[in-house]
């Protein structure tokens, strides 16, 4: 009887060691696949927050390259500007250095006058000068050397209003409704487009 309870408990403990081997070797496979699992998972996200975070990186990156341009474009627009407007006032220091020069500026003022008597389609013109002009070469003398150059039966008188400019002559109809703009700045702002674009050219080429 004894021997045969002996088997029974060493036959249960034999089951029961089987039994828990069995659990354990089960276990431990569920605790691999979930460790694999959550490894996975863990890889997975990582990689998530890796490629999120180069988005960002990215992001910022190219914002700053942005703005950084932005920035820079608008230094070169101020330089550019600063550089243009120096050479404008170069000219018009130029331009009244010319007018100090009476062998230069008499004939061109002579010229002006000429262009914008002829320009306008009417038999009597009036002529506004500047006032420094008008005392400098006598108002209606310069008028009549003027209309000497040409060849034409047309009058001109000197208008009651003078002409704020640095040099050369607006003519215009009687009437008014005829106006011929032949002063230095109008002149130079007919070649303003021309100029800055050659200004551009030389200063800003790269």
């Amino acid at each position: 009887m004894s021997d045969g309870l002996d088997r029974l408990v060493d036959d249960i403990a034999k089951e029961s060691r089987i039994r828990a081997e069995e659990i354990r070797k089960n276990g431990l496979a569920q605790v691999e696949d979930r460790l694999a699992g959550a490894r996975a998972e863990a890889a997975r996200e990582a990689d998530q927050i890796t490629r999120n975070l180069r988005t960002e990186c990215d992001a910022v990156v190219n914002r700053r390259v942005s703005q950084e341009k932005q920035k820079a474009r608008l230094a070169y627009l101020a330089e550019k500007n600063r550089v243009i407007s120096d050479v404008m006032k170069d000219v018009q220091a130029r331009l009244l250095e010319f007018c100090r020069n009476d062998s230069s500026y008499r004939p061109f003022l002579l010229k002006s006058i000429a262009q914008g008597i002829d320009a306008i389609p009417s038999d009597r013109v009036k002529v506004a000068l500047s006032e420094k002009d008008v005392r400098r070469y006598k108002g209606a003398k310069i008028l009549a050397d003027a209309l000497s150059t040409m060849h034409t039966a047309k009058t001109a008188v000197l208008s009651d209003e003078p002409v704020e400019t640095t040099g050369g002559a607006v003519v215009a109809s009687e009437d008014d409704r005829v106006r011929v703009d032949c002063t230095l700045e109008a002149r130079l702002e007919l070649m303003k487009p021309r100029l800055l674009t050659e200004i551009s050219k030389i200063l800003f080429s790269s």
